[in-house]
């Protein structure tokens, strides 16, 4: 496997310093660096040489070369590295001109280089001991990587850190123009072994797409905290909506985390290392006094994040059996006799314990007749244990100040305020309603009806041909049609009607965000009724939820086959965004929310300025929609149909049974283990695929439902797929087919599909690890064009790849 195209800058093997000025990594160089380290060789005259590489063979490519030179000795200084060429760069800049910045790019791009600066503070790894960075201290080596698109924040932070106990595992400022991009780090960070959790300081996204498909990634992988200036910046004239709630929107969408505040940004992170599998909001409150419970609630009652969760009848008897007579056992739990290690462990236990408790919020104040030390060592000891969040408060200083850093120094998070205690409780539960969005499963239904983009199309281009953007009444109702649609714009609405108004926009980065609101509620400072498409039905219930519909009571007020009909609207309309790139503004108003039924009684098309792009893969989406193209219905040698389709969502229960229907020997050859069933996050990311940098398909055919007389179902009886490797060029498949419906060339048919998708999206190559005994796979690999390759240190394995680069050979139409 190749290695990550970042690997060179931030894990190099090898350097190159071409500096005038004393650099930190000149007095702190790693000692295994030291020799396969260059300085470049400065002379009276003005001129500059490199001499013999140090451990780098002829013809090779360098990792890292580090630049500080006056401006007018730049230009000198790049064309010296042109002679060696080195993968990556660091550029330190002595000014902030402009001019620096297009050299500096121009050349690496010239030489496929990956560049930081010349605007960037550089960067540090500290686990490996390397300062790339004009800061003169490395910091301590721990599991959070911090970005951030700014030098100035980047020394603060660093400069905080040199007094703290903050730790990283990467640190690093980025250049608006830097080749090392948003999107490529995150990649990077996703798979970094060295890193949990991303704190991010972000300025600008780039392009939407690569950006949103990155963070998903990273997001699924571990923590992602996103702090971003702005919010009260005005949007460009015109915005439909304020920029900053439509980035809350996508941020909320990814799986990301979004703080307000800088020292919200590491606080939170603290939280999350410890707990990043969080699993909701109800929080039971434990102290030694009613104040700081009182502060905690009302930054509570602000924030929306959490709630008080209501304690079980038993937990409340067993705190009143190990509390003393004072001790207030509703939650919050309050105990005013001096506290004792058992009294607080034994308090603890209980309330975890409960059902209905989701965490613990732990404040307490100094008390001298308390054993302050010890309730800390088993406080330490009982958050390592235990399997739901505890946060705890130490207010004051003097005497909490050390007692906290006993507790940092274990990592146990221990803060200084109820306020920012009750925050990071906050943040926790907010990412994970965050991860429920990004990792959800649904259970099977149906393809929806396709949308008629012809009829659709053939509306639009004749109100341009017109010389109009905004549709009149019959064209509306036709394009609207063509999603399933109808408008009853002639009938009456009864009197006191409860109305809706859902609205389509494009946001200039983001692409089309669906809104939904009441009829007096836009546009909003909130993000809550907001979501960018494509939707599904998970994606499309929880925008109700959250939406003002729900927060006025009209949505509960629905019976449920109404709000299933909502729900069908919301998909439908969505989609409508989804296939017609012309779409600048859609409106249905009113939307009438009866008891049982959705009429909608209004709506409103207008169309972009000028004609958009129609082309394959929806580029104006910031998310890849599902690949309708990739559809194919199929027919076995026998006359049995059978479909070739992409995996969705839906799929995670029939998926789930395929597993558990294989053979023994089946799902140790796919799996090299004796798994019965897919866990739960690995069935998600098998599932939940980002179509734009990876693929999985599955076969599919229809059985009778024994639950359902006359209604087949679908069941899965093949799955490939290829999740993309740590380089960025190649990816790793793997092929199942269950195990009654081998042996009718299933399995070719999957993997040319796969192939033919590889190449879709520019990889590179394919590879598989396969059992040596697996000579069926091995020799259907084979067929298909695949190499087959010995491991050097395991004779049981065989690395079976293709080199996706060469020529395909004429593709066979795909068959059963």
């Amino acid at each position: 496997m190749l290695r990550h195209a970042l690997s060179p800058l931030f894990d190099p093997k090898s350097v190159i310093l071409v500096s005038r000025y004393p650099l930190p990594l000149s007095t702190s160089l790693p000692e295994r660096l030291a020799a396969f380290t260059t300085e470049a060789v400065f002379s009276a005259a003005g001129g500059m040489s490199l001499p013999a590489l140090n451990g780098v063979a002829p013809g090779d490519r360098p990792d890292l070369a580090i630049v500080w030179v006056a401006p007018d000795e730049l230009e000198q200084a790049l064309r010296l590295l042109s002679t060696v060429a080195p993968r990556a760069a660091i550029v330190h800049g002595r000014t902030q001109g402009q001019l620096q910045s297009t050299l500096c790019e121009k050349w690496a791009n010239e030489h496929d280089c990956v560049l930081i600066g010349p605007h960037s503070l550089g960067m540090q790894r500290p686990h490996a001991g390397l300062n790339a960075s004009l800061h003169p201290t490395l910091a301590k080596a721990g599991r959070v990587a911090l970005v951030a698109q700014s030098r100035a924040i980047m020394a603060a932070v660093m400069d905080w850190a040199d007094d703290s106990r903050t730790a990283f595992s990467l640190a690093v400022s980025l250049d608006e123009g830097d080749r090392a991009n948003l999107p490529r780090l995150l990649d990077f960070l996703a798979s970094d072994p060295h890193t949990d959790s991303i704190a991010l300081y972000v300025e600008h996204i780039g392009e939407a797409r690569a950006f949103m498909s990155a963070l998903r990634a990273a997001a699924s992988a571990k923590p992602v905290v996103v702090l971003r200036p702005g919010r009260a910046q005005p949007g460009p004239p015109g915005a439909p909506l304020p920029p900053d709630t439509v980035f809350d929107t996508a941020l909320r969408r990814a799986g990301a985390l979004r703080v307000q505040f800088f020292v919200q940004l590491f606080s939170t992170i603290k939280a999350l290392n410890q707990f990043s599998r969080p699993r909701g909001r109800r929080v039971a409150f434990f102290a030694n006094g009613e104040g700081q419970v009182r502060l905690a609630q009302d930054l509570m009652v602000l924030q929306h994040a959490i709630g008080g969760a209501t304690l079980a009848p038993d937990t409340r008897a067993l705190l009143t059996q190990s509390l003393s007579p004072d001790a207030q056992t509703a939650n919050p739990v309050i105990e005013r006799a001096p506290l004792t290690p058992e009294s607080v462990a034994g308090a603890l236990k209980h309330l975890l314990g409960d059902p209905n408790v989701d965490g613990v919020l732990v404040l307490l104040t100094p008390d001298v007749r308390s054993d302050l030390p010890g309730i800390v060592d088993a406080l330490c000891t009982l958050v390592g244990q235990a399997r739901k969040p505890v946060v705890t408060c130490l207010m004051g200083d003097a005497s909490m100040r050390g007692l906290r850093d006993r507790m940092a120094r274990a990592g146990v998070p221990a803060f200084r305020t109820p306020e920012t205690a009750t925050d990071a409780f906050g943040q926790i539960a907010r990412f994970h309603y965050n991860q429920q969005l990004l990792l959800q499963t649904q259970p099977p239904e149906g393809l929806a009806a396709p949308v008629d983009v012809a009829a659709a199309e053939a509306v639009i281009d004749a109100t341009r041909a017109d010389g109009r953007c905004l549709l009149d009444a019959e064209a509306t109702s036709r394009v609207l049609a063509s999603v399933g649609l109808t408008v009853h714009a002639d009938e009456p609405l009864p009197e006191g009607a409860a109305l809706a108004r859902l609205r389509i926009v494009r946001d200039a980065v983001f692409g089309p965000v669906l809104s939904v609101s009441t009829a007096d509620a836009w546009p909003s400072a909130s993000s809550a009724g907001l979501e960018l498409v494509p939707l599904n039905g998970f994606l499309a219930q929880r925008l109700m939820e959250r939406s003002p519909l729900a927060s006025v009571g009209l949505l509960q007020q629905l019976a449920p086959v109404a709000q299933n009909a909502l729900e069908d609207v919301l998909i439908a309309f969505s989609e409508l965004a989804v296939a017609l790139p012309d779409l600048a503004e859609a409106t249905l108003e009113p939307v009438w929310l009866d008891e049982t039924r959705i009429r909608i009684h209004g709506a409103q098309l207008r169309l972009t300025a000028q004609p958009a792009a129609r082309r394959a893969g929806h580029p104006h989406l910031a998310i890849a929609p599902y690949p309708t193209r990739w559809v194919r219905p199929q027919r076995f040698d026998d006359g049995t149909d059978w479909t070739l389709r992409p995996i969705r969502p839906e799929d995670a229960e029939p998926l789930q049974a395929f597993v558990r229907e294989l053979s023994e020997q089946s799902r140790y050859m796919r799996f090299v283990s004796a798994l019965r069933e897919l866990p739960p996050r690995m069935l998600a990311r098998y599932t939940q695929i980002d179509y734009d940098r990876e693929v999985a398909f599955v076969a599919t055919v229809q059985q009778p439902n024994p639950l359902h007389r006359g209604h087949p179902q679908e069941i899965v009886i093949g799955l490939a797929h290829y999740l993309r490797n740590a380089d960025g060029v190649g990816a790793e498949y793997a092929l199942a087919i269950a195990d009654d419906w081998q042996r009718r060339r299933l399995g070719p048919a999957l993997m040319r599909a796969l192939i033919q998708a590889a190449r879709e999206q520019g990889l590179a190559y394919l590879e598989g690890s396969v059992l040596a005994t697996n000579r069926p796979m091995i020799k259907l690999m084979t067929s298909l064009g695949f190499r087959n390759e010995r491991y050097p240190d395991d004779p049981s394995m065989r690395r079976i790849w293709l080199d996706l680069s060469a020529e395909p050979a004429s593709s066979a139409p795909l068959r059963g």
